[in-house]
């Protein structure tokens, strides 16, 4: 009885961690950030994987209009190529559009379905999210501008490839530039190309979230990842890394629940 009533009790909390969704708050400052952008904040959905928070993602969409963001930025799989569905994602980028301005980076499961994808980013445009492949935008506020910059996701991506890529759509003159890249393993690539501060993701947070220790395992990083969830500094740079909100391979998280991420950016005198 008591075994039963255990895994039972095991079971419903692994449903509700699965489900339940979390908002993790950022501040960070930077001497190079315009003043006019000082309380800009910044909202992050990352991996989303046709995952749907009530029905057409609409407790997703309640928390992201909570956050009152100036930008929303998707950092990769909105799709997920095991289980395609494309009119979730397109009802999702429709949606989240009226919330806020919308960049968008395709990531690695984007890739690997291309004519479904072509698909997903002519229905994105359509509804006025700024499709990012190897490209840049300008943000803009009270007369500031700072500098968005988006990378397609490659598969085996190497070192030189970022650094070959990134060539052209960086400058040091340019101020603060921020960089939405699908995946975190590259940071220290991203950081020497001058990126101030970076939105990632693809980690999942580890999957499973042990206490002490961290997350488990991540796609391209293996057993006990480096870039896993959270904040990471390399000088003058900082990444932030989503735990995602949905699942693809492992249909399970542990100890890790889905997460929206909201960074306010503050101007230093």
């Amino acid at each position: 009885m008591f075994c039963a009533a255990a895994a039972a009790g095991l079971t419903a909390g692994l449903i509700w961690g699965n489900s339940a969704l979390t908002t993790q708050e950022y501040i960070l400052s930077s001497p190079m950030l315009p003043a006019a952008f000082s309380g800009y904040r910044i909202a992050q959905v990352s991996d989303l994987h046709n995952t749907e928070f009530g029905r057409g993602n609409s407790r997703l969409l309640r928390r992201l209009a909570d956050a009152r963001p100036d930008l929303i930025v998707v950092t990769g799989d909105l799709l997920d190529s095991r289980r395609t569905d494309l009119e979730i994602a397109l009802r999702f980028g429709q949606a989240v559009a009226a919330v806020a301005p919308v960049c968008y980076v395709p990531g690695n499961h984007e890739g690997r379905i291309p004519k479904v994808y072509a698909r997903l980013k002519q229905g994105l445009e359509e509804a006025g999210v700024t499709v990012l492949e190897d490209g840049r935008t300008a943000l803009i506020r009270d007369g500031a501008e700072i500098a968005l910059v988006g990378l397609r996701d490659v598969l085996n991506e190497t070192r030189a490839g970022i650094q070959a890529r990134l060539a052209g759509l960086v400058s040091p003159e340019d101020g603060f530039q921020i960089l939405l890249a699908h995946r975190p393993e590259l940071f220290s690539a991203y950081v020497d190309c001058g990126l101030d501060l970076i939105f990632s993701g693809h980690a999942h947070g580890g999957q499973v979230r042990l206490p002490i220790v961290g997350g488990l395992i991540a796609p391209n990083q293996g057993l006990f990842p480096t870039y896993q969830a959270g904040l990471y500094r390399d000088g003058e740079g900082t990444m932030v890394v989503s735990r995602g909100l949905g699942n693809s391979l492992c249909p399970l998280r542990v100890n890790n629940r889905p997460e929206l991420v909201v960074v306010e950016l503050r101007a230093l005198p």
